[in-house]
């Protein structure tokens, strides 16, 4: 029974606002000049300018609200919504025409689409910052959950409209008017049975308005507080409500199927009092209005107390009554089909929403993985560099600190050793800078779980590299164990491009062999790089360890293009980078012999087939194991 109509207290609200919006900015100074449906569709079908096509849509669809025709009116302004958006002609127009859109659609109960327009609403306005339209939107949400039966929604964005309204009021230096957003909690309490949060709202909302003076919110509060009074059982004071709002809608011609509320709730109190002529009385002025303004609820309601009286007194007069609510009844089953109808569709609205949520989220979760690895590879690549930097600091200053003429020999040695180690500390970002643009290329590419994988294999490798850092040497044990995690790191970038055996001979006691760190794993690199990569087949590498007569042999086989046909691949497209792991390799292994006093040697072989075409390339060290 308590059903709010704010039909009337919106147009007012959102056309008159239109039009004062319009005139104070220029675009609509012949507002007052009236125009027939005809003469505006002829007028839009003669303008050239969408400008104009805009205004005279937005008049057309004034016009046909004006004339009751609703469904002509939303279209009308949609059509001027789509030519303002098409031309991004005034962000504060659209969402003035879209509130539009969206009222009407309220009046004509089409809540799901009313729904769909306020939320794009909503966006736009957000994004202009548009305060007072902000909470207008709210206000609208409201309504239409609270058609819809959503009633906690439907509180939440009333209130968010209170809100919204208070600051932009603020902002103005005017004081808070919510006289009638107060009185819309008011009503959604009683709706939701609760009477006494209703009573607090509605009196509060009446105290405003009767201040104000204002005459649409004075007559809404009195028929919600009369509603209130008569669900709490006291009668008296409902019809006192009652009776002041029916002069006042007479006084200040309102327009709207509220009386009819009215007219039917002081029937039942005078029914209930057994003063069965009042009660007919305002029966059949409900039943009068109601069919005026085709308000198929208080139809059913007047005409089935009627029936009631004159079931048992004039039968003929009873059947018409029946008719009556029965044709009433049938209405009010159809529109409750299509309300249920468009809470279904609300509802898998709703969940396709919260499925592009839980998309949103889980590529959320991927884009923060991949954020991590990049955060952990710049870790890592500072924690490389400032090890570098301190290594070559320590270095500087312990040949600062040496007295050249005291330690000349030692000095000698020394500085060997130093330069030994600065080779090495090179080489270390020159490989690591490598790896490094292999785990970038998987980002890019999104294999996260592949680079997560080359991520760890990598790490792995760091910490094995950090380890040996302060090592002149370390066992061939270690070096092979190295190469492996290099090879894994590049099998896997590479995916099926590149093979690799490590083979070593029978009775090597690979912990006992002792090299330079880091000696092997540059020729594999070129392997790979140089060799194997150009070749759009790919290819295979082996890295072999035999013992020959006391001679240790480490052999990197691939088959690749060969080394000449690597640089002119490379003078071909202008690379002038040239790699210096075998160069810093030749050099390491040559201050390798003069301070350990060893035997070492490194062997090159371009292999061929018998036409002379490149197969591959071969390295091989020798180092012959101490005695």
């Amino acid at each position: 029974m308590q059903r709010p109509n704010v039909i009337t207290l919106l147009t007012i609200l959102i056309l008159n606002f239109i039009l004062s919006i319009y005139r104070t900015n220029g675009q609509y100074n012949d507002a007052n000049q009236d125009y027939d449906i005809d003469s505006l569709k002829n007028l839009i079908a003669a303008a050239k300018e969408d400008t104009s096509k805009i205004d005279l849509y937005e008049k057309l669809g004034l016009a046909y609200r004006d004339e009751k025709k609703i469904d002509s009116s939303i279209l009308a302004y949609k059509h001027a919504l789509e030519l303002n958006e098409k031309n991004n002609y005034w962000k504060l127009k659209q969402c003035w025409e879209m509130g539009t859109i969206d009222f009407l659609l309220y009046t004509t109960g089409n809540y799901t689409e009313s729904l769909q327009v306020a939320s794009r609403e909503l966006e736009l306005t957000e994004k202009i910052n548009d305060t007072f339209h902000l909470g207008f939107v709210h206000l609208l949400f409201g309504h239409d959950y609270k058609a819809l039966g959503y009633y906690r929604e439907s509180l939440n964005h009333y209130f968010k409209a209170k809100e919204v309204f208070t600051v932009y009021r603020q902002l103005r230096s005017e004081p808070p008017d919510n006289r009638y957003v107060i009185q819309c909690i008011g009503d959604l309490y009683l709706k939701m049975n609760q009477s006494d949060s209703a009573l607090f709202f509605t009196q509060q909302a009446y105290k405003l308005a009767q201040a104000d003076s204002s005459n649409v919110n004075i007559l809404y509060s009195l028929r919600i507080l009369g509603d209130i009074y008569l669900t709490k059982g006291d009668n008296k004071s409902a019809m006192k409500y009652y009776r002041q709002y029916i002069p006042g809608f007479e006084k200040y011609k309102e327009n709207s199927r509220d009386l009819n509320f009215v007219y039917i709730s002081i029937a039942r109190i005078f029914q209930k009092e057994s003063q069965i002529d009042s009660a007919i009385f305002y029966a059949i002025k409900a039943l009068e209005n109601a069919m005026v303004y085709g308000d198929q609820e208080n139809l059913y309601n007047a005409s089935s107390l009627l029936y009631g009286y004159y079931k048992n007194k004039d039968e003929h007069i009873a059947f018409n009554y029946f008719k009556i609510a029965s044709q009433a009844k049938d209405s009010m089953i159809g529109i409750d089909k299509l309300r249920q109808t468009q809470i279904l569709s609300f509802n898998e609205q709703v969940h396709e929403k919260e499925k592009a949520t839980a998309d949103a989220k889980e590529a959320a979760k991927r884009r923060l993985i991949i954020i991590i690895a990049a955060i952990l590879i710049s870790i890592i690549s500072f924690l490389i560099w400032n090890r570098i930097r301190q290594l070559r600091l320590r270095y500087k200053m312990i040949l600062e600190q040496k007295e050249a003429e005291k330690l000349k020999a030692k000095y000698d040695k020394e500085l060997l050793a130093l330069e030994a180690r600065a080779l090495r500390a090179q080489m270390n970002p020159h490989f690591v800078f490598n790896c490094l643009n292999s785990i970038k290329a998987l980002m890019q590419e999104q294999q996260t779980e592949k680079g997560v994988t080359y991520l760890t294999t990598f790490s792995k490798l760091i910490r094995t590299l950090f380890n040996n850092a302060d090592k002149k040497e370390i066992s061939l044990f270690d070096e092979i164990e190295t190469c492996k995690l290099y090879l894994q790191l590049e099998a896997m970038r590479f995916d099926t491009k590149i093979s690799y055996a490590v083979n070593v001979g029978e009775n090597i006691d690979l912990k006992s062999v002792m090299i330079p760190a880091l000696i092997i794993q540059p020729f594999i690199e070129n392997a790979i790089w140089h060799g194997i990569a150009p070749r759009n087949t790919g290819g295979h590498v082996s890295l072999t360890v035999l013992d020959k007569n006391g001679v240790i042999e480490i052999i990197i086989d691939d088959n690749g293009v060969g080394r000449e046909t690597s640089q002119q691949n490379k003078s071909a497209i202008g690379i002038t980078h040239q790699s210096k792991g075998v160069n810093l390799t030749q050099s390491r292994l040559e201050l390798n012999n003069l301070l350990q006093q060893r035997q070492a040697e490194l062997v090159i072989i371009d292999k061929k087939d018998e036409n002379g075409v490149a197969t591959g390339t071969t390295v091989i060290i020798k180092i012959k194991e101490e005695a």
